[in-house]
């Protein structure tokens, strides 16, 4: 009797063991990676940004460069030890004002490449959790981000991203008021 009670109890415990191993089973994990470094420069919306800001300050970016290009030439000529220094010191004058000047157009184009940045990740974001659960995904890595060393192809949902990036994109400029289609082109 004083064995039994004992293996009763350890047949007990194994039986109990394996019902809360059975129900605390690890569900499976599907995870997908992409590389948003590749979505961010081959979609459509990256394209159109880069055709905005290049329209948007295209300009006033060469106008910047070639007064730039004017100081330097002004500036050999300044070396000369017959040089006032009046013309030294409207050099001076000239080179600060540049210098503000290219400091606001660098301030406006990384506000504007900041908002283009957030509207394409948000793009992204909305591709991939359409994507992960269309495809039964439960994460999605951004190789870029790090951490990621290597993925097996059927992984990779980078392309499926992309083409989800694109359609909703179309989708949001097609909804857009005329007006702000023509706006976004120029």
């Amino acid at each position: 009797m004083r064995i039994m009670i004992p293996t009763a109890l350890a047949v007990c415990f194994f039986m109990a063991n394996a019902a809360l191993a059975a129900d605390s089973a690890v569900p499976t994990v599907k995870i997908g990676v992409v590389d948003m470094q590749d979505v961010a420069t081959r979609s459509d919306p990256a394209q159109a940004a880069r055709k905005q800001m290049e329209s948007k300050f295209g300009k006033e970016r060469q106008t910047l460069e070639k007064q730039g290009e004017d100081l330097k030439k002004k500036a050999e000529s300044l070396k000369s030890a017959k040089t006032s220094e009046e013309k030294k010191l409207d050099f001076i004058r000239a080179k600060q004002a540049l210098d503000q000047k290219t400091r606001n157009f660098l301030r406006q184009v990384e506000q504007e490449e900041i908002k283009l940045r957030q509207e394409m990740m948000t793009l992204a974001f909305s591709a991939s959790a359409e994507i992960a659960q269309a495809k039964g995904f439960n994460f999605i890595v951004d190789v870029t981000a790090g951490g990621v060393l290597y993925a097996d192809k059927p992984m990779d949902l980078t392309e499926d991203v992309l083409t989800e990036v694109n359609r909703l994109y179309k989708k949001k400029d097609a909804e857009k008021p005329q007006d702000e289609r023509k706006s976004d082109k120029k």
